[in-house]
């Protein structure tokens, strides 16, 4: 089965398995909780979290080889059916639709090594996302809380050190000066990608930080002016991952084990990222799902530097940034339906254990860097004709090829508009 965005009941009922890299939009089954935590041995979670019924012991409550899960939250009065969920991952997801009802969904995501699920509402806005890694049970959320800058928290970092895991730290509009450091389970969610501003300019750190941090997100930021990279900011693939500073970072190195449950991994999405000498820094054992957003002018777009681990780079615009819209070394990395546009650099990889390139809208280019062929695996050389560059609105325009570039799903379902305005999470 190839890439696609779809709605169709047919593709759980038939296959029962979800296509790896896919984002999932099926018809008509409620969807509902796991059971109540229990179990003495089981150590304490994060700040107002509970482990399910299935959660292996362990210093977080899991292990390596245990299914892994994902588990959304909604709130009092929300409907949500399985047709309001997407899901991306790097291999086969199955959805595991449980019989009871309650708050939370849970979805079990088969072999995926890196999966993120985000649920909607019925007008399309985002209830709940979370990210999950293999053979990590996430804990199950408590009650939400939502912790506003700055009407109750002076600053974004006060907020978020007092967030618990589940917990949603809302920016209202405005610019921001602050390096960041997330936390586990934290949502940190601006009021929109034009009207709140997280700016760089003076700091010597990475902007946000989601180093040690396992299942946030970040969404509706303007991310800016962060940054450099000295004598390395050419030579991304020999460099290592510290030596630079982006506006989102995280370094994958977790104490003796890389392959535990305290990797980072993160969903960013709906963002504008721009100025920047490095937007996006994956560094070593770091995972991200980096979808519908926008990369503009920075040094380099995505960076998976010594990235031995899985990144799924989707549904993105990189325009004009300087050196590379991608480059990556010894990752496992997909790269899905992005329009590429006026880079230095398409995308240059080396080392790279596997991954996907799809269904790309490129053009423009310095060059195509050493991995992308236009013509193959649905991957296209045209003027994407963005609606309006003069005023930054990069959604495709009229008779725009990315319209009908995304890769064809089962059964013919219609192709997913490529960019960051494109398919279930592209309307912003």
């Amino acid at each position: 089965m190839a890439f696609a965005e779809l709605t169709a009941m047919n593709t759980i009922s038939r296959f029962g398995v979800l296509c790896a890299t896919m984002w999932i939009m099926a018809c008509g089954t409620e969807v509902s909780t796991g059971g109540d935590p229990k179990g003495p041995s089981i150590p304490e979670p994060p700040g107002g979290a509970s482990w399910p019924d299935d959660a292996p012991g362990g210093t977080d409550g899991s292990a390596q080889g245990a299914p892994s899960a994902l588990r959304l939250r909604v709130p009092g009065g929300e409907r949500v059916t399985v047709d309001s969920l997407v899901v991306t991952s790097d291999a086969p997801a199955v959805l595991d639709v449980e019989s009871a009802t309650g708050p939370v969904i849970t979805l079990a995501t088969g072999d995926a090594a890196l999966a993120s699920a985000v649920a909607l509402d019925e007008g399309g806005e985002v209830l709940d996302a979370s990210t999950g890694t293999a053979g990590c049970s996430l804990p199950i959320p408590g009650e939400e809380r939502v912790l506003v800058v700055p009407d109750a928290y002076p600053s974004i970092q006060a907020a978020i050190d007092a967030a618990a895991y589940g917990d949603t730290v809302f920016v209202q509009p405005g610019e921001y000066h602050e390096h960041l450091r997330l936390r586990s389970g934290v949502k940190l969610v601006g009021a929109g990608a034009t009207t709140t501003v997280l700016d760089g300019q003076g700091l010597s750190e990475n902007l946000i930080d989601y180093t040690g941090a396992q299942n946030a997100v970040v969404r509706g930021f303007r991310l800016r002016n962060v940054g450099s990279a000295g004598d390395c900011s050419r030579d991304v693939l020999n460099c290592s991952g510290d030596w630079y500073s982006a506006a989102v970072y995280a370094d994958g190195h977790s104490g003796d084990n890389w392959e535990d449950c305290a990797r980072p991994s993160l969903l960013l999405t709906q963002n504008i990222i721009e100025g920047n000498e490095v937007g996006v820094m994956l560094y070593f054992h770091a995972l991200a799902v980096i979808r519908n957003n926008v990369f503009i002018g920075n040094g380099h777009g995505f960076v998976g530097s010594h990235l031995q681990d899985h990144a799924v780079v989707a549904q993105n615009v990189f325009y004009e940034n300087r050196d590379h819209a991608i480059v990556a070394g010894a990752a496992e990395l997909d790269v899905l339906n992005n329009v590429i546009v006026a880079n230095g650099a398409a995308l240059e990889q080396e080392h790279v254990q596997r991954g996907r390139v799809r269904c790309n809208v490129l053009f423009g280019n310095e060059r195509l860097g050493n991995v992308i062929v236009p013509g193959q695996d649905g991957n296209i050389e045209a003027d994407p004709f963005f609606a309006d560059l003069l005023a930054g609105d990069f959604h495709p325009g009229a008779g725009s090829p990315a319209l009908t570039a995304g890769c064809l799903g089962e059964d013919g379902a219609e192709p997913v508009a490529a960019g960051a305005h494109g398919g279930a999470l592209g309307a912003w």
